[in-house]
Protein backbone atom coordinates (compact mmCIF):
# COMPACT_ATOMS: atom_id res chain seq x y z
CA UNK A 1 0.00 0.00 0.00
CA UNK A 2 1.31 3.47 -1.20
CA UNK A 3 1.47 5.91 1.43
CA UNK A 4 0.29 9.33 0.87
CA UNK A 5 3.87 10.73 1.64
CA UNK A 6 5.23 8.03 -1.41
CA UNK A 7 2.09 9.38 -3.68
CA UNK A 8 3.45 12.81 -3.40
CA UNK A 9 7.28 12.23 -4.10
CA UNK A 10 5.86 9.77 -7.53
CA UNK A 11 3.86 12.86 -8.51
CA UNK A 12 6.86 15.17 -7.94
CA UNK A 13 9.20 12.62 -9.84
CA UNK A 14 7.22 12.01 -12.59
CA UNK A 15 6.18 15.63 -12.63
CA UNK A 16 9.95 16.75 -13.49
CA UNK A 17 11.26 13.49 -14.49
CA UNK A 18 8.49 12.42 -16.96
CA UNK A 19 9.59 15.06 -19.16
CA UNK A 20 13.11 13.52 -19.72
CA UNK A 21 12.94 10.91 -22.36
CA UNK A 22 16.01 8.76 -20.51
CA UNK A 23 13.98 8.43 -17.21
CA UNK A 24 10.96 7.53 -18.68
CA UNK A 25 12.47 5.11 -20.88
CA UNK A 26 14.02 3.38 -18.48
CA UNK A 27 11.03 3.66 -16.19
CA UNK A 28 8.89 1.74 -18.57
CA UNK A 29 11.86 -1.11 -19.36
CA UNK A 30 11.81 -1.48 -15.99
CA UNK A 31 8.12 -1.87 -15.53
CA UNK A 32 8.21 -4.51 -18.62
CA UNK A 33 11.14 -5.97 -17.02
CA UNK A 34 9.02 -6.68 -13.93
CA UNK A 35 6.05 -7.96 -15.92
CA UNK A 36 7.87 -10.21 -17.89
CA UNK A 37 9.98 -11.78 -15.00
CA UNK A 38 6.26 -12.23 -13.17
CA UNK A 39 4.76 -13.86 -16.62
CA UNK A 40 7.44 -16.06 -16.77
CA UNK A 41 7.80 -17.67 -13.31
CA UNK A 42 4.41 -18.02 -13.71
CA UNK A 43 4.84 -19.84 -17.00
CA UNK A 44 6.89 -22.55 -15.05
CA UNK A 45 10.49 -21.00 -16.39
CA UNK A 46 13.49 -20.60 -14.27
CA UNK A 47 14.93 -17.85 -16.09
CA UNK A 48 14.98 -14.11 -15.47
CA UNK A 49 14.42 -11.35 -18.29
CA UNK A 50 17.70 -10.28 -18.04
CA UNK A 51 19.29 -13.98 -19.09
CA UNK A 52 17.07 -14.01 -22.42
CA UNK A 53 19.72 -12.24 -24.77
CA UNK A 54 22.01 -14.85 -23.65
CA UNK A 55 19.93 -17.59 -24.72
CA UNK A 56 18.88 -15.74 -27.99
CA UNK A 57 22.07 -14.79 -29.24
CA UNK A 58 23.07 -18.43 -29.08
CA UNK A 59 20.03 -19.88 -30.33
CA UNK A 60 20.01 -17.97 -33.41
CA UNK A 61 23.24 -18.37 -33.92
CA UNK A 62 22.71 -21.89 -35.38
CA UNK A 63 25.40 -23.81 -35.58
CA UNK A 64 28.25 -21.30 -34.92
CA UNK A 65 29.52 -21.51 -31.23
CA UNK A 66 29.93 -18.33 -30.09
CA UNK A 67 32.81 -17.18 -27.18
CA UNK A 68 31.66 -15.52 -23.61
CA UNK A 69 33.74 -12.79 -25.04
CA UNK A 70 31.99 -12.54 -28.38
CA UNK A 71 28.29 -12.74 -26.58
CA UNK A 72 29.74 -9.91 -24.26
CA UNK A 73 30.20 -7.67 -27.66
CA UNK A 74 26.91 -8.51 -29.03
CA UNK A 75 25.40 -7.27 -25.71
CA UNK A 76 27.47 -4.44 -24.73
CA UNK A 77 28.24 -6.27 -21.57
CA UNK A 78 31.13 -6.89 -19.63
CA UNK A 79 32.80 -10.43 -20.01
CA UNK A 80 32.35 -11.33 -16.15
CA UNK A 81 28.55 -10.41 -16.12
CA UNK A 82 27.90 -12.70 -18.86
CA UNK A 83 30.70 -15.48 -17.54
CA UNK A 84 28.34 -15.22 -14.44
CA UNK A 85 24.58 -16.10 -15.96
CA UNK A 86 26.10 -18.81 -18.84
CA UNK A 87 27.07 -20.32 -15.40
CA UNK A 88 23.52 -20.15 -14.03
CA UNK A 89 22.14 -20.75 -17.25
CA UNK A 90 24.41 -23.70 -17.56
CA UNK A 91 23.37 -25.15 -13.84
CA UNK A 92 19.90 -25.10 -14.63
CA UNK A 93 20.96 -27.40 -17.82
CA UNK A 94 20.26 -24.72 -21.08
CA UNK A 95 24.04 -24.22 -21.55
CA UNK A 96 27.23 -25.87 -22.07
CA UNK A 97 30.55 -24.66 -21.83
CA UNK A 98 32.50 -26.25 -24.14
CA UNK A 99 36.96 -25.54 -24.39
CA UNK A 100 37.58 -24.37 -28.17
CA UNK A 101 39.39 -27.13 -29.58
CA UNK A 102 42.02 -24.53 -31.30
CA UNK A 103 42.57 -21.67 -28.07
CA UNK A 104 41.64 -24.33 -24.83
CA UNK A 105 41.85 -21.02 -23.19
CA UNK A 106 38.54 -19.94 -24.68
CA UNK A 107 35.09 -21.17 -23.88
CA UNK A 108 32.62 -21.57 -26.59
CA UNK A 109 28.51 -21.87 -25.65
CA UNK A 110 26.31 -24.11 -26.87
CA UNK A 111 22.55 -25.32 -26.12
CA UNK A 112 21.42 -28.09 -24.66
CA UNK A 113 18.33 -29.79 -26.03
CA UNK A 114 16.14 -28.16 -23.40
CA UNK A 115 17.56 -24.91 -23.88
CA UNK A 116 16.80 -25.25 -27.34
CA UNK A 117 13.03 -26.23 -25.91
CA UNK A 118 12.68 -23.48 -23.40
CA UNK A 119 13.86 -20.45 -25.68
CA UNK A 120 11.19 -21.48 -28.38
CA UNK A 121 8.93 -21.34 -25.32
CA UNK A 122 9.81 -18.32 -24.33
CA UNK A 123 9.72 -16.55 -27.46
CA UNK A 124 6.17 -17.56 -27.47
CA UNK A 125 5.51 -16.78 -24.09
CA UNK A 126 7.01 -13.33 -24.19
CA UNK A 127 5.28 -12.07 -27.65
CA UNK A 128 2.05 -12.74 -25.63
CA UNK A 129 3.34 -10.69 -22.67
CA UNK A 130 4.31 -7.59 -25.59
CA UNK A 131 0.75 -8.38 -26.96
CA UNK A 132 -1.08 -7.74 -23.90
CA UNK A 133 0.60 -4.20 -23.88
CA UNK A 134 0.56 -3.23 -27.42
CA UNK A 135 -2.53 -4.40 -28.07
CA UNK A 136 -4.00 -1.80 -25.65
CA UNK A 137 -2.75 1.11 -28.22
CA UNK A 138 -4.55 1.81 -31.66
CA UNK A 139 -2.33 0.75 -34.47
CA UNK A 140 -1.15 4.10 -35.75
CA UNK A 141 -0.10 5.05 -31.84
CA UNK A 142 2.13 1.24 -31.81
CA UNK A 143 3.69 2.15 -34.93
CA UNK A 144 4.60 5.92 -34.23
CA UNK A 145 5.98 4.28 -30.88
CA UNK A 146 8.27 1.59 -32.32
CA UNK A 147 9.40 3.54 -34.88
CA UNK A 148 10.57 6.22 -32.52
CA UNK A 149 11.72 3.76 -30.33
CA UNK A 150 14.08 2.09 -33.53
CA UNK A 151 15.17 5.87 -34.45
CA UNK A 152 16.40 6.20 -30.70
CA UNK A 153 18.22 3.15 -30.64
CA UNK A 154 19.86 4.30 -33.93
CA UNK A 155 20.72 7.43 -32.70
CA UNK A 156 22.03 5.95 -29.33
CA UNK A 157 23.49 2.73 -31.10
CA UNK A 158 26.87 4.52 -32.84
Amino acid sequence: MITDKEAELRDKLSERMGRISLFTITHVGHLMGKKANRELVRSGFRLQLEQLPILFIIYFSGDSLLSQQEIANLLHKDKSGIQRSVRTLERDGYLRIVADEVDRRKNLIRLTPAGQLVVEKVIETIEQIDQQVTNQLPADELSSFLSTLHKITSLLDK
